[in-house]
């Protein structure tokens, strides 16, 4: 199996026949698709089996609620693929995601991380349209450090699952994270990349990023879910930063580029804070590094 596709799912009911049609329509076959409902209380449950009665390569696991952290997780130790990408079930990928991916493969066999290009639907009109990609140096081969070191451009982000198809072999090499409700992929996504001897970035759109979800947890306005992603953002920072300077890979030189860029998240994460939160949490941003 070349490829399995990880959908975590919780109340998606209104978005999750788009996500799993999306899959279905991939022009390259050789795929698994493991659907991990976190304890959903809608019907998006009944949707999945009616695409696991249908479809074998569909599988669908069910457990209590534990937030999408644990069902990646437990997506990822109960796929074979070689290779794993991720879709959040209220997002969709095009045609030919898969087979772009492929057609890398065989030219560079030995790749560790495929990264591609991403469109905003419904994207805030003030908002860079591009700010999840990244199209210069396409299909050149370059070392995980090498790549963070291109990635980490201001207003742009790349550590989101959603943007790569990861090599299974690297989720053995990265301590397993902190339970976080969000910013879970800032926190873990740069190691995966950083320990990668191979990455290449592809100039296909592949992913269908659905933008502004009113019932998403980073859209929730209330001061308590404000602090808890502050909260959660401090974490990941504090994770990443401390891990990767334990990697095998990385020199003092990497480090060092690797805190400057983290404190400039932090900067611009704090400039953007609710005036109140700032005054209440300026000790948090000051210790964090």
């Amino acid at each position: 199996m070349l490829f399995s596709i990880i959908v975590p799912v919780y109340n998606t009911s209104k978005t999750i026949r788009n996500c799993l049609n999306s899959i279905l329509h991939q022009s390259l076959s050789d795929y698994e698709v493991i659907i991990i409902n976190d304890g959903s209380s809608d019907n998006s449950e009944q949707i999945c089996k009616e695409y696991t009665k249908k479809y074998s390569n569909f599988k669908l696991y069910s457990f209590e609620n534990q937030g999408v952290s644990i069902s990646r997780k437990r997506g990822i130790s109960l796929s074979s693929g070689k290779y794993i990408v991720f879709v959040d079930s209220d997002d969709t990928i095009n045609t030919d995601l898969l087979k772009n991916i492929a057609t890398m493969l065989l030219i560079h066999p030995n790749l560790d991380v495929i990264r591609y290009q991403a469109n905003i639907v419904n994207d805030d009109i003030s908002k860079n349209h591009d700010r999840y990609n990244y199209k210069i140096n396409t299909d050149i081969v370059y070392n995980g450090i090498e790549s963070l070191k291109h990635w980490s451009i201001p207003n742009h982000k790349y550590a989101l699952y959603w943007l790569f198809a990861f090599k299974r072999s690297l989720f053995v090499n990265i301590e397993i994270l902190p339970n976080l409700k969000c910013y879970e992929d800032l926190a873990y996504i740069p190691l995966l990349i950083a320990s990668a001897k191979e990455v290449i970035t592809i100039d296909y759109c592949g992913y269908n990023y659905y933008y502004g979800r009113s019932d998403s947890l980073t859209n929730d306005s209330s001061t308590i879910k404000q602090k808890e992603r502050v909260y959660d953002f401090c974490k990941a920072c504090q994770f990443a930063v401390q891990h990767f300077c334990e990697l095998n890979c990385v020199n003092e030189d990497d480090i060092l580029f690797f805190k400057n860029d983290f404190q400039q998240r932090q900067q611009n994460f704090f400039n953007n804070m609710n005036p109140i939160l700032k005054t209440e949490l300026t000790k948090i941003f000051n210790i964090i590094l």
